[in-house]
This record gives structure tokens, sequence and C-alpha cells, in this order.
């Protein structure tokens, strides 16, 4: 790289041989072109870690995207007596099409470029710093850098902490701001809440009301909420997401087709928040209010505005069967399922909300008797479930707990061979513990699946078999 960071760039720093890289990436959109062009139904690509699939339905979106890598990788050949700045955004900019078009080898080629020139210009001069810290966070959002993004954001973070703490001008001090909000909405628990709160500092003690635009303020509120309520500090975060509304308030008077939406989210994690903290009157309040603005909206936005209103829609259904209403519960559980199953069809990814549904409504069904409904509704749900939790943790617990669950609605029906197959899968996959979840504990001798838990050597490797029961008397 030349010696200022305004003169020419050569690109020796993209890999040992520049041109190869270059030619690299050249032939993979020249072969994505061709695929796209095909009549298939999915285009498959091969890649380092096995192989990509695109969806013929995304084929023209991923043309757009196409177009854009072609013309800046272009640029980027050609950009020999370019600033070396621009180049850099040219790089940071191929790198996220890249990521769109799912070629993650070649993303991770132009984005790793991308890191070690900004690296290159900070050292050479510090008033590149923030845009080091830029990089970082815009190459950690990317879904080819998912490993990495803790440790690029935390770099970026440092960075900006730095200048601060050489120069804490305002200007300064609101880059930092930003850096803490795309890294705070991307990062969970512990670290969620540490960047947002120092970013919450910043707004409320550091800088001039005037210089933080109020969607901004908003978001940093409504992430830092969720971020405790991680943590499950219930009650700073309904305070969070206090923040959030009454801003979102304000907004909704002068746009409330772009404002509704954020209004309607902030609402929905505050009835959750609020149901978490026991006050069930003051959830139902902003559930409903959730659910008014949803179908007010619904028409304009119908997948954004059904998928926040399933939520809500959730969120009700758990409040009334906390508070005994379980009848009112079950039918209200029943309009988030037929709502949460279209959205699965037109592709939103929430197949989890859709288990996390059908297990509250099977529950509710077999709470008032209806143990037919509540098996149809658990069986959809471990249908569902299994390939879920393949790959994720959370999902396996889901799992397990309809499995308990349907073991004792199919006692209920008398079909005792069923109850014990589920019964032996949840103990299996809990490796023959107890079910912390179980609604007969601590009496867990009760429960007709854990009672064998209590009788049994923990399963370590789900080859021990367990007793066979047809004790009805284990059903209460």
């Amino acid at each position: 790289m030349a010696n200022t960071a305004t003169s020419t760039v050569t690109f020796s720093i993209l890999s040992p041989d520049a041109s190869l890289s270059y030619d690299c990436i050249k032939l993979r959109l020249e072969e994505y072109r061709a695929l796209l062009a095909s009549d298939s139904d999915t285009i498959e690509l091969s890649t380092e870690n096995g192989k990509t699939l695109i969806c013929g339905k995304q084929v023209k979106r991923m043309e757009q995207f196409l177009d854009q890598a072609e013309i800046l990788l272009r640029d980027i050949i050609q950009s020999r007596d370019t600033s070396t700045l621009i180049v850099l955004h040219h790089i940071r900019d191929l790198a996220k099409v890249l990521d769109k078009l799912g070629l993650y080898d070649e993303c991770r080629l132009t984005g790793n470029c991308a890191l070690q020139l900004a690296e290159a210009l900070s050292i050479r001069s510090l008033e590149f710093r923030h845009e080091q810290a830029e990089t970082l966070t815009l190459i950690a959002r990317l879904s080819a850098y998912r490993p990495r993004a803790r440790t690029l954001f935390i770099r970026a973070v440092s960075i900006c902490e730095e200048v601060v703490e050489t120069n804490a001008s305002y200007s300064n001090k609101n880059r930092l701001l930003i850096i803490l909000d795309r890294a705070g909405y991307w990062a969970s628990g512990h670290l969620r809440a540490q960047w947002l709160g120092r970013a919450v500092q910043l707004m409320t003690n550091e800088l001039p009301p005037t210089m933080v635009h109020p969607d901004i303020r908003s978001d940093i509120y409504l992430n830092y909420g969720y971020g405790l309520y991680q943590l499950k500090q219930y009650s700073n975060a309904s305070e969070a997401y206090d923040e959030a509304i009454s801003i979102h308030r304000a907004l909704v008077n002068n746009n409330p087709a772009k404002h509704n939406p954020y209004l309607a989210q902030a609402l929905l994690n505050m009835g959750v928040a609020l149901s978490a903290l026991g006050k069930y009157g003051d959830a139902i309040a902003t559930s409903k209010e959730t659910l008014e603005i949803c179908t007010t909206m619904s028409a304009q936005d119908p997948l954004r505005y059904n998928k926040l209103m399933a939520m809500a829609l959730l969120n009700y259904g758990f409040i009334l069967g906390e508070l005994n209403q379980v009848s009112q519960a079950a039918e209200v559980e029943k309009q988030a399922i037929l709502l949460f199953r279209n959205l699965v069809r037109t592709g939103k990814e929430c197949t989890s909300l859709l288990l996390k549904a059908l297990n509250n409504y099977g529950s509710s069904c077999g709470s008032i008797g209806q143990h037919i409904e509540a098996v149809l509704a658990y069986q959809e749900s471990i249908l569902l479930g299994r390939a879920l939790a393949a790959t994720d943790s959370e999902e396996e617990k889901s799992l397990t707990l309809t499995l308990h669950n349907i073991a004792h609605s199919f006692l209920a029906l008398g079909k005792y061979a069923e109850a014990n197959t589920a019964a032996t899968e949840a103990l299996t996959r809990n490796h023959g513990r107890v079910l912390e979840d179980c609604d007969y504990a601590p009496d867990f001798i009760s429960c007709f699946v854990c009672q064998r838990a209590m009788i049994t050597d923990p399963i370590e490797d789900g080859s021990t078999p367990l007793p066979f029961f047809l004790a009805t008397a284990f059903w209460s």
C-alpha cells in the first residue's frame, strides 16, 4: 500500500497473488450468473465448507446483488488512481454483496482484505481509527463472519473508547454511540447490556439531546431492555422499554406508517417483561394495545404485522393461563398458531415460535381435559421440532418437554403404549433426569414420566431401557 491514505493503492494486501484472488471471485460470479440463467428450482454452489442452496424464488434478488458485485469488483480492479479510502469502501461493499449471495468463501477473502486495509490506514493516521472501527463493525455483521463477530465487535468498541479517552469531543462520543448501538444489537446477555448501558450513559449524561436522533435513541433503549430481560433484570428492562415506548409514541404522531411497527415491538417486549414481573393487568393492557396497532396496520404490511400480532397473542395466552383463564388462553393460542403457520408457509423464520404456540396450546387443552386436541398439537410440534433440536440445545429442551407432556395426554386417553414410548424418549433426551419444568415439581414421583427417573439409574448414552408402566395412579 502507498505511504499516504489519500494516494493510490496496490492490492498485495488481498493475498500473495492479488490477480489470482480477483480472478477467483470473478470466476465465481460468472458461475453464479450461469446458474441463475438455468431453469432449475434450486441453485447449488459448491463452497469450501459444503454446499450453498439458493431457492429459485430468490433469483431476481440474487441477480441484482450479482450486478452490484460485478460492478464493485470492476471498480476495485480499475481503481489504481483512486484514494485508498474509497477503495476500502468498495471492498467493504463487495463483501456485503458476496455475503448476500451466499458466496461465503469469497466474502471472507474480501472481508479480510477490508479488515487489513482498514488497520493499515489506522496505523498510518489516527484520524482513520473510526474508519477501522466502522469496518470491523460492518464485517462482523456478515453471516460469513458469525464465528468471529464477538471478537470483531469487541475490537471496534475498544478502538472507539480509546479515541474518546484521547479526545472526548462530542463528535468522537457520538461515533462511539453509533458503534455501541450496532455492536449491542448483535450481542447478547451481559455484553449487550454492558455496551448498551454505556450507550445510555452517553445519551443521558455526555451528549446533547439534539445530537442523538430519536430513532437511534429508541433503538438503544429497546435493545438495552432486551439485554436486561435476558439477564432476568425484568424491572430494569421494563424501564428501558418504557423509554422506547415514550419516544415511539411521539414519532408515531408524525409518521404512523414508519413508526407504528417499532411502537408495537416495544409494547410487545414490555408486555413480556411485565408478565415476568407478575404484573398481569398491565401486561394484558400492553398486549391489547399491540394487537390493536397490528390489526389496524396489517393491511399495509401483512407479514410484518402478522408476526407481531402472533407474538402478542402468544404472550396474551400465557398471561391468561397464569390467571387460570385456561379456556380463553387456548382460544388465543389457537389464533397465534394459525398466524404462525401462515408465516412459516410464506418463508418467514417462525418455526420456533410456532412450536412454542403449539406447546402452549397443547398444555392449555390438556388442563381443560381436551386431550385429543392436545395430542394433535403436540404431534405437530414434535414433527417440526426434531430437525431444529438436532442443532439447537434450546429446541432440544422444548422437544423434551413436548414429549413429556404428550405422554400425559396419551395416558389420559388410555393409550398406554404411546404414553410409554413418549415417556421413554423424553427421559432418554434428558439423560434419565427429572424434567425441571415438570408441572409436578418438586413431587416428581407423582409424574408419569419423571417418576421413572426416581427409580432408575441416569441414562448417559440413551441405551439403558426404561421400565414399562401402565399404572394410571400416577395421573392426577
